[in-house]
Order: C-alpha cells, then sequence, then structure tokens
C-alpha cells in the first residue's frame, strides 16, 4: 500500500476511534479478522401471524353443571344423613370407615345430588325459597376429629358442605378443637348445638334442659362468631319440653334420630334423619335414593 495512503487511513481510524470512545458510539471494525469469540447458541421462537392462531373457545352456557337448576322443596322429601365419627371402630356402627364414606360421597356427587346450608334447608322449609334440584343435607353428631382431619378434605374435594353438631364441653383432645370448629365454619359449613354435655335430655328438668341448650349456644356463638340456629337431640332424646325452650332461645330447626326424609309440612323442631352406619354396603346406601 502507498505510504502516503497508508498514513491517512491511520489517521482517520485514528480519529474516529477517538469520536466513537466520545460521544460513546458502537463501532463495529472489520480489518479483515474472524471474530474469535464463540456466539452463544439461542434459539429463537417465531412470532406467530396473529391470523394463524385457533379461535377462542365459545364461552359455556349458563346452564352448565357449576351451575344447578333451582326447584321448589321436592314433593318426596329432603334425605338429611347422620353421620358420627368417620373411622374404623370395632364393634360399633357409629363409625363409618373412611373407605366407606369416600365411596358414599363420591356415589352423591355422581348422581349430581346437592348439599344445602342449615340457612338454605330453614329459608327452603319456612319461606319456601327455590333449593337445587335433588337437594341433600349432610350432619355430624359430636364433633369427633376425624370429622376435621378426614372427613371435610373427601366432602371438600366434591364440593359439598355439611353440618357438624357439636357437643361443646367436649371440645378439645380426641375431638374437633376450637380452630378446627372455625376452619369448618370459615370454608361454608355450618355448625349447630349438640348441648353442652350430651345428657339424656327427656330426663332432665327444664331447668337443666335450659342449661344444655342455651350455654351450649352461648359457647359456640362466642368462640365462632356466627349465628347458631340449629339443635340436634343427644341419642335423639327429648320431651314435650324441649321444642318449648328452643323456641325461647332462639333455635329454628330442631334434629332427632328418627328415620325418614323431611317434608315441607313436617314439625322444624323434630326433624327426622337416616342413620348411615359403618359397615353399610354401598348398593344399600344407593337404595336410599329411588
Amino acid at each position: 500500500m502507498n505510504p502516503k495512503r497508508s498514513l491517512i487511513l491511520t489517521v482517520c481510524v485514528t480519529i474516529l476511534i477517538i469520536i466513537s470512545v466520545t460521544l460513546k458510539w458502537p463501532l463495529n471494525i472489520d480489518f479483515g479478522r474472524h471474530n474469535q469469540e464463540a456466539k452463544p447458541n439461542v434459539a429463537i421462537t417465531p412470532i406467530l401471524n396473529p391470523t394463524s392462531n385457533p379461535a377462542s373457545p365459545p364461552p359455556l352456557p349458563s346452564n352448565n353443571l357449576n351451575e344447578p337448576k333451582m326447584s321448589k322443596f321436592p314433593e318426596e322429601g329432603v334425605p338429611v344423613l347422620m353421620y358420627h365419627s368417620i373411622s374404623t371402630i370395632p364393634g360399633n356402627s357409629l363409625g363409618v370407615p373412611v373407605k366407606q364414606f369416600t365411596e358414599e360421597i363420591e356415589w352423591l356427587h355422581q348422581q349430581n345430588y346437592h348439599s344445602l346450608s342449615l340457612e338454605e334447608f330453614n329459608q327452603a322449609l319456612t319461606n319456601k325459597a327455590p333449593i337445587p334440584e335433588k337437594p341433600i343435607l349432610l350432619t355430624f353428631d359430636d364433633g369427633y376429629e376425624d370429622n376435621y382431619s378426614s372427613a371435610w378434605p373427601i366432602l371438600h374435594q366434591n364440593g359439598y358442605r355439611a353440618t357438624f353438631f357439636i357437643v361443646t364441653n367436649s371440645v378439645g383432645p380426641g375431638m374437633m378443637n376450637w380452630d378446627q370448629i372455625n376452619d369448618l365454619a370459615s370454608q361454608g359449613n355450618s355448625i349447630g348445638s349438640h348441648t353442652v354435655h350430651h345428657l339424656d335430655l327427656s330426663k332432665l328438668s327444664s331447668k337443666q334442659q335450659e342449661n344444655e341448650l342455651s350455654i351450649s349456644k352461648q359457647e359456640l356463638v362466642n368462640h365462632l362468631d356466627i349465628s347458631v340456629q340449629a339443635l340436634c337431640f343427644p341419642s335423639g332424646r327429648y320431651n314435650k319440653t324441649t321444642p318449648k325452650l328452643m323456641s325461647k332461645l332462639g333455635y329454628k330447626l330442631g334434629f332427632t334420630t328418627h328415620p325418614g326424609k323431611v317434608h315441607l309440612s313436617d314439625d322444624l323442631s323434630t326433624l327426622k334423619r337416616i342413620r348411615i352406619s359403618g359397615g353399610m354396603p354401598l348398593a344399600s346406601f344407593q337404595k336410599l335414593f329411588p
């Protein structure tokens, strides 16, 4: 190369470098050598043409399965199922094994039965408010700890709520504690009274009965900050004084152990239930729902 031209080129490059550094311009000057630094292996995701995207799925119809059809109180009555402990208790049918309970709840779900809250049940009975087709009320007596640890996860998985009748003097070790009961209430379940000491109400004086009903109700209100609407009679026993005391103390519904479904014409203070016993075959359970 001509020495004069080489000098001019060197001066020009030097000036260009100085200007670039001063103004922070990017430089990409190829002096005829290959870049020795390996380029990263970056996968580039192509941008799709918006017109090639599939059409959005149509909206679900308003009468989809998540929105049950509402109806009047069924003439054949509403089944109120009565459970106690959800566990295996040798020689005691009050304990329903977890496997049996799971099969029963899953079958109810498959048959499109819809669980009711106590408030919905009460409004349907007293004001003839509409309720979902194929309604059911699920109740649990005594407040066993397995109602929370075993029954509730199965109920929740199938989209069901239940009513738990609590013996307030038994809350604690071996039974549900107040935190567990509060958690059930906060998740849409209903809580009712099963008295303070689970005594035979039919053998108590009027004053003793009133203490059992009023103190248990107040305990539930104090611990859970809820409205207590229902009373479940211990062992299903009561006398003619019991309904009068219920009305005086603000109870709206009373549940017995008398077998059968609940109808609109029934006495709200002595409602029937269907006992579910441990060891009941699934076929026998299914026959309860003709």
